[in-house]
This record gives structure tokens, sequence and C-alpha cells, in this order.
């Protein structure tokens, strides 16, 4: 049809004008010009269409956003280069850390990639050359001296310590560094107000000078005068002399003083770090000479200009290479989801934002226009939006990541305290997937219009072509071949039977479900169509409302298809993850072994941190008993001492049938002594050998009355067998921890008999009755007489047997501090609610955001219908109904659908994630074929009540009757 009438033949011919005698334009010349035509109508549609255009804003914003933030946050935190220089040394010229044993070798920065020297074999590294002068005995500042003279210029001793202090009635931690900051270390320490502490007095009595930081002031510590603290166990006093600015690599120092400020014995065996000072650039060259000697060398030369790759180890240079490649592998991994989500969520609005375009693309298309015209105007407006929102989404993720590095220094935590770290490149890269997840969105409705009937539109008829079998069988396939290849790349399926395909998709389990994982879920979507399909035949069973409904979403498929993809991959997402994770808190629940019984509290503490003192008057009103357990190695709960040659250990272990005492040690036993090792203070279970007061051992546990006088009278109480007595051995054997070849046990049994027993089932029950223990005896019990104690904590209850309060435990908690933890006995508690609450709202919110845009841009499409129907006498509450169908029946397809893909994963993943476990009880590692647990209510919370709510928010958003015109028949 056209508008231009033919020239009459009686009328004379005119001239030909300059339009006509030009030669027609190139095909560049139309692209540029049909492009440019999309565009300014896309720019109109996207002015006259504000609503719908914020919503695609909106929807491609937020993933954006994230991701940026994302990003962002993540190079911040990763601190390396030349960015780590004001961290490592401030002003300094390189940071050695040090000495090791073996040789080293490394890259630019250490922290990266070092290793011990070797020859690349299985033979031990080279030994790393002795520094001269260096005592393997001393500290940081006694060895500064020696390794100034090794790098011939002046160093810096640095070292960290841990200050309690008592605040108030709070207990508090502190982290301490010992540097000292007059010999100008720059960013590295910086004085804020005040002056520069003296190096502390060798008198114990005389205070140490010390500079406190914003996170010790955080914590309540003052900006003047004094305070007690102790370090190491030396108790000390120490004097405020002003404040100070320090940039550290894991942990914020709260206190800084020049030098050590207690004497730290033997601990350090000669490790420490320096920085060098002075003028003269640490060369590549002079750190390769260092790594002769052990240290690992932060150069500010290396990091500002690092040697060539072909100049570092090999092994060095795989290291830095594989760094690289799996960040860059998480930027595209999150690019990619980007693109995914991104293309779910706004494909249904340009799907629906098509049909409503479908008669002005008619009239253009009769008029003459080419069907790749037509695209470009749909896709015109995918790129308008999406370079705007993608704009937009990478500038607030920007600042939003800005504002959670500043949130987080605010706090005093350093985990991001590195330079803000904008990246331009990786931030277009996410830009630029944003801007292509919006026109993939779009591309799906700009190819149908290649087959738009221009007579059914123009008459107001259309209805998508029937749905291609050829399709369907290859959706069908496709998700058939992903759930085989997704279960067979966890050990669900066995893999030997994929026969020839195993050699297709390789080997390795995490490549197998990936791909799997892939052709599973494209394959669902190409089986939308059909499905939808059968769903309208099937309707005819079902009220009214909802057969309109499933009817309506069949007949047009071009428009509900990508909405019930949304949200069939949300679902999917959904389901798997939650699988996932309930099977995992099942495992959990399982290993779960109680500490106490239930509703009474336990006090853990450091050995010699907190006195029984400070936690009686902390657990004021209730019950506060000392758990005794037998002390077995002394060194092992000395954190304040470490042993110089070798000392013997006491012992007391219950020997087995066919055991020997030796066999019960787990630090002698051999091969197949495993089951010897099963209650005792050497015993492969917890260690504990539980020493109490009768009537307090008796309280605890449930024995009758026989067997509770066996108790008094010395009899064991065992966790696990039968029978009436049991062999108990005690003794002592030899260790030496600084030996470096074996070490003669000299193992010596000073009593092995037969001595009554209690055999309680092994239950975690009853371990929580023995705190934990696997063996108990009263403490006036032959079995037991001279053999040493210790107190590994504190039982807290009530008088009445009821629980402890929460606000008695959160009293003694604060009390206490950071020198001890407090738990009431509550069972297991799942860690995951919030998680869990977080996910369901969240995919619950984009399951509703997808239908309720479908359906809002549905009914704005029929409003003609709406006419009808009102003309015909429908009231606004059988509108209502019909817009709740039509929003119900969408989400609830998405949800089935997405509930039966998502499982596949969701199994395939419960697998490897609970197949290892561990049996609490016996300390032993554990193999099962795998616990599945699938989180019905929750997802019925999704499948369910989310249709129902989209489906009343839709039915609420009739308000007003349409205005009845006259309809073209």
């Amino acid at each position: 049809m056209t508008t231009v009438a033919p020239p009459r033949p009686e009328a004379p011919q005119s001239p030909p004008s300059r339009m006509d005698l030009e030669p027609d334009p190139g095909r560049l010349a139309q692209w540029r010009s049909t492009w440019a035509v999309a565009l300014r109508m896309a720019r109109r549609d996207v002015r006259r269409h504000r609503g719908r255009s914020a919503l695609v804003v909106v929807m491609v914003v937020l993933p954006t956003l994230l991701l940026s933030a994302v990003v962002t946050l993540v190079y911040t935190n990763d601190v390396k280069g030349a960015e780590k220089i004001p961290w490592a040394m401030g002003s300094g010229q390189a940071l050695l850390e040090g000495p090791d044993q073996f040789a080293v070798v490394q890259g630019p920065d250490p922290a990266q990639a070092f290793g011990a020297v070797g020859d690349g074999s299985d033979a031990e590294p080279g030994r790393a050359t002795r520094v001269p002068g260096l005592e393997r005995d001393g500290d940081p500042f006694a060895n500064a001296d020696a390794v100034a003279r090794l790098v011939g210029a002046q160093v810096a001793a640095v070292d960290e310590y841990t200050l309690r202090t008592t605040v108030g009635d709070r207990r508090v931690t502190l982290p301490g560094l010992a540097l000292d900051g007059r010999q100008g270390l720059g960013e590295k320490l910086e004085l804020v107000s005040g002056r520069w502490p003296a190096p502390p007095p060798d008198d114990p009595a005389a205070p140490v000078e010390v500079l406190v930081t914003d996170a010790a002031r955080a914590k309540g510590l003052p900006a003047s005068g004094t305070f007690e603290g102790s370090v190491e166990g030396t108790t000390r006093v120490f004097e405020v002399v002003g404040t100070a600015r320090t940039q550290a690599d894991y942990e914020m120092p709260s206190v800084v003083t020049a030098g050590e400020p207690a004497d730290r014995g033997e601990n350090s065996a000669g490790y420490g770090r320096w920085i060098v000072l002075g003028a003269d650039p640490v060369t590549w060259s002079e750190v390769q000479d260092l790594n002769a000697y052990g240290f690992r060398v932060t150069s500010r030369a290396v990091l500002t200009d690092p040697p060539p790759t072909e100049a570092l180890d090999p092994d060095i240079a795989y290291q830095l290479g594989g760094a690289d490649r799996y960040t860059a592998l998480l930027v595209a991994l999150g690019a990619t989801m980007l693109l995914v989500v991104t293309t779910l969520l706004v494909g249904p609005a340009f799907a629906v934002s098509a049909a409503r375009q479908r008669r002005t693309l008619a009239l253009a298309a009769s008029n003459g226009a080419h069907t790749p015209v037509l695209r470009r105007t749909v896709l015109a407006q995918a790129l308008i939006l999406g370079a705007l929102s993608a704009v937009a989404g990478t500038a607030l993720g920007v600042g939003a990541a800005y504002a959670v590095v500043a949130w987080v220094r605010h706090l005093g935590d350093p985990t991001l305290s590195g330079p803000f770290d904008v990246r331009p490149l990786v931030l277009s890269a996410v830009a630029l997937a944003a801007v292509a997840s919006t026109v993939v969105a779009a591309l799906v409705p700009a190819r149908r219009l290649g087959r738009l009937d221009i007579v059914g539109v123009m008459r107001g008829q259309s209805v998508s072509p029937p749905p291609s079998r050829v399709v369907f069988v290859v959706g069908a396939v496709l998700a058939a071949v992903g759930s085989v290849l997704t279960l067979a790349g966890t050990g669900v399926v066995d893999a030997s039977r994929l026969g020839p395909a195993r050699g297709l998709v390789g080997t390795s389990s995490e490549y197998l479900v990936t791909i799997g994982a892939v052709v599973l879920i494209l394959g669902s979507l190409l089986l939308v169509p059909l499905v939808l399909t059968v769903l309208g035949r099937l309707g005819g069973r079902l009220p009214t409302s909802l057969r309109m409904a499933t009817r309506d979403l069949a007949r047009h498929r071009a428009r509900s298809a990508p909405s019930v993809a949304a949200v069939l991959a949300a679902v999917a997402g959904l389901t798997f993850g939650l699988t996932g994770l309930a099977s995992d808190t099942e495992q959990q629940s399982r290993e779960y072994l109680p500490a106490t019984l239930p509703g009474e509290a336990v006090v853990f503490a450091d050995p010699g941190t907190v006195e029984e003192s400070t936690v009686r008057a902390a657990a004021a009103g209730l019950v506060l008993e000392p758990t005794t357990v037998l002390a077995g190695d002394p060194m092992a709960y000395a954190f304040d001492e470490v042993a110089d040659g070798p000392y013997r250990v006491e012992f007391l272990s219950l020997v087995p049938p066919g055991c020997t005492a030796e066999q019960t040690l787990a630090d002698l036993a051999g091969p197949g002594d495993e089951r010897c090792l099963t209650a005792g203070t050497r015993s492969n279970g917890s260690g504990t050998v539980l020493v109490l007061p009768a009537d307090r051992l008796l309280r605890r546990l449930d024995l009758s009355a026989a067997d509770a006088t066996r108790v008094r009278a010395g009899a064991a109480v065992v966790l696990g067998g039968t029978g009436t007595s049991a062999e108990i051995a005690t003794g002592s054997f030899v260790t030496d921890p600084t030996a470096t070849d074996g070490v003669d046990p000299d193992v010596r049994v000073d009593r092995d008999a037969a001595v009554p027993a209690v055999h309680l089932p092994l239950t975690k029950e009853n371990s929580a009755r023995l705190l934990g223990g696997n063996l108990a005896f009263a403490a006036d019990s032959p079995a037991v007489a001279g053999l040493d104690t210790r107190t590994s904590g504190w039982t807290v209850r009530t008088e009445d047997g009821s629980p402890v309060p929460d606000e008695a435990v959160e009293r003694m908690q604060l009390a206490l501090g950071d020198d001890a933890w407090v738990d009431r006995e509550d069972g297991f508690q799942r860690e995951d609610r919030l998680v869990v609450g977080i996910l369901l709202g969240v995919f619950a919110l984009l399951i509703l955001v997808v239908t309720l845009t479908s359906t809002a841009l549905t009914l704005a499409e029929q409003q003609t219908d709406q006419a009808t129907l009102a003309a015909l006498g429908a009231t606004r509450g059988t509108r209502r109904v019909m817009a709740g169908a039509q929003a119900f029946a969408l989400a609830a397809v998405g949800c089935v659908l997405g509930v039966a893909v998502g499982l596949v994963p969701g199994i395939a993943i419960s697998r490897p994630l609970t197949t290892d476990g561990w049996d609490p009880l016996t300390m032993q590692q554990s193999t099962s074929p795998g616990i599945l647990v699938i989180p019905w209510v929750s997802l019925l919370v999704v499948g369910v009540v989310v249709p129902l709510v989209a489906a009343g928010l839709a039915a609420a958003g009739i308000r007003r009757a349409p205005q009845v015109t006259r309809r073209a028949t």
C-alpha cells in the first residue's frame, strides 16, 4: 500500500528534481540514518512512558550498582604493589621479615608469592645462611644491630604484642605495636598529639610510656594519665604521653611503645621484622641476596619498579599468574552474572513494550519499513535505557563503595584501610555488560518482529504462532543432558557411565557441574513456550478467571514466556541455594556437640588471664563451679612459656582389651592403633579427663543408686563401652618440642590395673554431662591420686535449675571482656536464619517485580478487553479477580518450573557438601553417602505465598472503571 499516486498520462512531465538526480545512498548511510531515526524515536518513547522506563532503569541499576561496589571494595582491600608501601615501611626503604630456616625465593611482593629454595625435586630445601651476630633467642630489638650490619643501613625493629587491661568493669584486650617513631617513619607511624615515648625501662616498677590510637580511645582508654595492664603475664604501669596514627597490615594497633614493654623470653626464636631506613634503595639483586639469609623482603624500589617476569623463579611466576587469573575470573563471573540477571529482569518489560508497539510498527511496515528498521526501533530503546542505567549504576556503586570504606575506617577496622582503588577499565567492562544485558533482553522480542502479521495487528488480532516442536525437543534433550552432567560432576551419578561423552565434556568435577548447570538452565528456558501451550489446553478444567489467565499466557507467549523464564531462573537459583544450605545445616546439627547441660553456661578463658575471683564477681547471684581436669602436658596450656628442652608428660589412659599402655598414647601410637585411642589424656577424643568432687559429678549424671555408690567409692565413669570394670593406666613419657630428630619417649607406666567402672551410653547428652570429656573420676578416687590437675573453665547455673538468664550471660561477658568466652547451652542453633530470610526476601521481591511488571503492562495492553467486559456488566470485583488470576498464573507456573529445575543442582551440590563429616563423640573423620534436605517450607513460601501476594497486589491495582468506547470488530 502506498500514498503516492502515479502521474496522470495527460499531465506534462515535470523536470527531474535535484533529489532524483542524486544517487541512492549506500548501505552505511542507510544504516546510520535508520539508527538515528530509531534513537530519536526511542528518546521520545522513554520520555513519554516514564514509569516503564524508570522500572527498566531500576532493574538494571541495582545489579550494576552491586557489582560495581563489590569490584571497587575487592580492589580496595587487595593492597599490593606500591599501594602497600605506607603499610609496610612508611618512609623506609624496605621491610625485612625472618629469617626463616631455609633460603627463600619470592616475587616483588613476598605476601603474594614466596617459597623455599629447592632444586625442583623432593629433596629438602637449602638451608639459609646464618646472619652474623643474630641471636635465635633474641627479640627484634636485640637483633637490630646484627640486621643493620647485614644490610649496611640503619634499621627500625618492629614487633607486636597483646596488652590486657581493665576499663571500668570491663576486661579488654588491645593489640600493641612496638616501634620507635623517633626515627621518622612517615605514614607508618605519625604523632598526632603529645610527644614520642621513650624506650621502656628495664625496671618493672617504672612506667612504660605509650601512645594510644583512635582504636584504643574507642575501647575506653584515656588520652592521658596512667593505667595498669599486662603483657605476656607481666603487669606494668603504662603512662599515656600522646596519641598516634599508624598503618598496619591486618590488625589496627591500639597502643604504641618504643620497644618491648615486657620480657618475652625465647618466644620469638630470632624471628622478627625490621624496616630499613636511609636514602639508599634496596634493589632486586640485594633482595635476592637477603633471600639467601632466609629474609622475605618488601622493597620500595622493587614494588615501584618490579622486575620482569623472566627474572623471577618459575614457581613464583606461576603463583603470581594464578593470582591474577583468579581475580580476572571473579570479575568475569560477576559480569556474566550481571548479564544473565539483568537480561532476565528486564526481558519481560521489553517483551511487553514491543507488544504494545505492534500497531505502530505494523503501520511502519505497511509503509515500506524493512524488518531491520523495525528491530532497531526496539533495540534503540534498550540501548538508551541500558547506557543510562549503566552509567548511573556504576557511579552509584562507586559512591556506595566509598561510603562503606569510610564507615569501616570509622569503626577502626583495618580491612579496608588501603587507598580507595577505582579501576576505570574494570568498571567500564561492568557498564558494557549492563548495556549488553539490556540489548540482549530486547533482542528476543526484536527478532520476533520478523514474523509480524501486519494485517492481524491492524485488525487488533495478535496471537503468537504455534511453538516449534523442534525447539521443545532440543530443550528437553539439553535439560536431560544438563541434569546428567550436573549429577555426574558431584558423584550422584557414576561419571564412568557417560561413555564417550565423558571425554567430550572433560574429567574435572567442577567442569562437569558448570557445563551441566548451564545446559540444564538453557534447556529449561527452551521448554517454556510449549509448556505454556500445554497449560493453556489443560486450563479448561480450571475456574473461569484462571482458565482465561492460562489461555492468555498460552496465546501471548511472546509476552509471557520472558516473564515466566525470569521467575523460573530466580526460583531455580533460590531452590539450588536453599537445598544446599539446608543439607549443610542438617549436617552441622548432627555434628553439634553440646558443651554442658541445657540451660547452664560455661566460661572458657585462657589460663592465667582470668582469676576465679573475677569470674565469681561477674557471676554474682549464680552458682559458679570450676571445671577441674587432669593437667596432662604442662606446656600445652602455658602460653607464656616455651619449653627449652625435654620434659616429662603425665598421662592417664583407658586401655582397651588387646592394647598396651604405650598404644593408648596418640603421640606414640603407630598405624592400626586407632582402636586403642579411646579415652584418656592422650586419646583421639577430647583428651579431657574430668575430676570433680563426688557430689558435683553425681549431680551431672543420671545414675542409679548402686552406680552412684560405686562412683563415690572410686569407680571410673567411661563414655561408651560395656562391663563393670575398666583397665586404667597412668604414667609419663618424654617429649622435646625443640628436637629436630626423634626422641626416646622413655614411657614409664606407674600403675596399670583394672578398676570398677560405670559405662555411659555413647551419646551427645552424656558427653555434655561430662563437659566434653570421655572419662571422669571423683576427686578422691585412688585412680587419680597424685596426678596434677588444672582448671579448664567454669560452669554457671541457677539455684533452681532454670536456664541462666540472658542478662546474666551478657553481664558476665561484659565483665570478663575479650579474655573469656561465655556461652549458654541452648542446643543447636541455626546461624543461617538471617541468610535464609534475606534470600527469601530478595528472591520474593524479584518474583514480585517481574510478575507485577508483566501483569501491569499486560493489563495496560488489555484496556480494550477490560472496557468490553465492563460494557457487558463486569464489576470491579470481577476485573480484580481476573487481574489477580493473571499474576498468580504467571508466578505459579514460573515457580513450579523453577523448583523442578533448581532441585537438580541442589541435590547435586548437597552430596559434596555433606559426604565428608565429623563424628564429635570419637573425634574421627566420617564418610557418608551424603545428606539431602529439601526445604519445602521455604519453597512453599516462594511458590505459593508469593504468587498469592502478587495476585493480591495486582487485584488491588484495579481501582477505576475503564472508559467504555466503541470497539472495532
